[in-house]
């Protein structure tokens, strides 16, 4: 039987794991909106300015972004797929994954737009972040006490 906590927990942690989706067809999609945000906010070039500057790099730099976006995409695909199984059944692994990714993930992008000056970002980041803590929180004592197979 599923503990409470862990109920509403899994139900929390889809929260970071759609957005890791989400950013993930932004980047794909569009990656001039989010490689261009992050580069006038460090260089004050606009994107525009710099593709007609410098089109063959620019070019690389949205494919790059574009990568970078498939590869969001499949780890939130994944995210969602370990939450809605093994999560859910409060197996431990699960959880120690999903506090070392969210850390390592959210935290990284964290640096990054902190370091690109895209504060809007940062804060979007952060909440998500935050999510995820109190997702692992809410179900920390009833997934981290059972006994290990």
């Amino acid at each position: 039987m599923q503990a409470r906590s862990v109920s509403i927990s899994w139900k929390i942690m889809m929260v970071p794991h759609i957005a890791v989706l989400l950013f993930g067809l932004i980047w794909t999609v569009a990656p001039s909106i989010s490689v261009g945000q992050d580069l006038q906010s460090f260089t004050g070039q606009s994107w525009t300015d710099f593709e007609t500057s410098n089109a063959k790099l620019a070019s690389f730099i949205s494919l790059l972004g574009q990568v970078l976006g498939v590869q969001l995409i499949i780890i939130g695909i994944l995210a969602i797929a370990i939450t809605l199984t093994v999560y859910r059944r409060g197996e431990k692994w699960s959880w120690w994954v999903f506090l070392v990714g969210n850390t390592l993930g959210w935290g990284s992008g964290l640096v990054l737009e902190g370091t690109t000056g895209v504060m809007p970002i940062v804060a979007v980041e952060a909440i998500v972040l935050l999510i995820a803590y109190i997702g692992l929180g809410i179900s920390a004592k009833a997934i981290l006490a059972k006994a290990s197979i």
